[in-house]
């Protein structure tokens, strides 16, 4: 294992990048640059030291997408991050009763480091449903955008649920047993502000390039 990664085919990725970035004055999230990269590279290339299965991103067709990615979109657009989940899903055309799928908002630029940590947590927790980021500001909370899951419970919770267009992520996947994986807030932050943004500019700097570098 070498710098604490393990690519792991059984372990796929769905990174959700079809936000409108309403409070970035509808900036394309993905298009992003933090370090001279986008933001949408720099999740891509962190997740490479976990993920060797299959990696979908969940985007509209003006957002270009890493070589070897799948594209999809939930349809209508616009039907919120959940909807967003279920056409990762769908998309990656896994079957695998032993699978494990990371999902992960596109503005969280600390994914690379927390993925590997949530894989691990999961694996030491066989009989739970998946693994999640547990962190923030003022208080901590479950971050399902940053969360490691087993398909089939995914898929079933998902399934169970209908209609997923314009449903909350939490009021849906709360209902699993999950292993709570505690992160610094600074660590989950994720990309809401312009504020949020300078923030992880001014972390990041030319370390951008290696995303597993920042200090953290």
């Amino acid at each position: 294992m070498a710098g604490g990664c393990y690519p792991d085919r059984q372990v796929h990725a769905v990174i959700v990048a079809g936000g409108a970035g309403e409070r970035l004055g509808r900036r394309v999230k993905a298009d992003l640059e933090l370090g001279g990269r986008r933001l949408l590279d720099l999740v891509w290339s962190g997740l490479a030291g976990v993920v060797a299965g299959r990696r979908v991103v969940v985007a509209p067709e003006n957002v270009t997408i890493p070589d070897g990615a799948i594209r999809t979109l939930e349809q209508p657009p616009g039907g919120g991050p959940l909807a967003g989940i279920g056409a990762g899903l769908a998309a990656l055309n896994v079957t695998d009763p032993t699978a494990r799928v990371l999902v992960c908002a596109v503005d969280s630029p600390g994914m690379g480091r927390l993925a590997v940590r949530l894989v691990q947590a999961l694996d030491a927790a066989p009989a739970h449903d998946g693994a999640v980021i547990h962190g923030g500001e003022p208080v901590p909370f479950r971050q399902y955008l940053q969360a490691c899951y087993r398909l089939p419970s995914l898929t079933r919770v998902l399934a169970a649920a209908g209609e997923l267009r314009n449903r909350g992520v939490g009021r849906t996947l709360r209902v699993l047993d999950l292993v709570e994986v505690p992160a610094a807030a600074e660590d989950c932050r994720d990309i809401d502000s312009f504020a949020d943004l300078a923030w992880w500019t001014a972390r990041l700097g030319p370390a951008a390039a290696d995303p597993g570098s920042w200090a953290g």
